[in-house]
């Protein structure tokens, strides 16, 4: 399974999440904004040296849906051009803003050179539900291929992951990066969104 956290707006936790991810031994996947990028370089900077992968989440986290091709275009490749510039490596994954996306945006990520990153299992953190609500949430519903979503911004993230991380390797789950769960090639995408390898007799 995969851990992977949105970062866009604010950054008063993230030190804090990158510890107990260190602490675990885990390594996540940042899917990054552009504008949170240039107010933050040197967390963009810590994310990396500290292993975890860095996924891109556009510039200005726009509706995907809404924009034209060319501008969805634009927003992947600025924010891949940022993150290149202090980490030394563009990105080849993107998770849609809000979630947002139809056939038009598989597509035109697709011809950025970058995969289209959704999850199966959703915090609900940044609507700061309640402790308990994230880790059952979280913990209830995970399976083999699950991609998590957190934000870095969401105040009860840090209080609850520990906790979540050591349950769920206690059920024998291993954390991998996004890029080290997903099939690169010979994959089809099953109708609840999940990928599957396609078996050659």
């Amino acid at each position: 399974m995969a851990i992977t956290f949105d970062a866009a707006w604010g950054n008063e936790y993230t030190d804090e999440i990158l510890d107990i991810l260190e602490k675990n031994g885990v390594r996540a996947t940042f899917f990054l904004v552009g504008s949170w990028v240039d107010k933050y370089p040197e967390t963009v900077k810590k994310i990396f040296e500290k292993g975890h992968e860095i996924g891109n989440h556009s510039t200005t986290h726009p509706h995907f849906s809404q924009i034209t091709p060319d501008k969805m275009k634009e927003e992947i490749f600025k924010t891949s051009d940022k993150i290149k510039r202090i980490t030394g490596k563009g990105t080849n994954l993107f998770r849609p803003p809000f979630g947002d996306y139809n056939s038009l945006v598989v597509k035109t990520v697709k011809e950025t050179g970058h995969f289209c990153i959704q999850w199966d299992v959703d915090s609900i953190d940044w609507k700061d539900p309640g402790e308990d609500v994230i880790y059952s949430r979280v913990v209830s519903r995970v399976t083999n291929g699950s991609i998590i979503l957190f934000h870095n911004y969401a105040k009860q993230t840090p209080k609850v992951l520990d906790g979540i991380l050591k349950e769920l390797k206690r059920k024998g789950y291993e954390f991998v990066t996004v890029s080290e769960l997903i099939y690169k090639e010979n994959y089809y995408i099953d109708h609840t969104g999940r990928q599957k390898p396609i078996k050659n007799n």
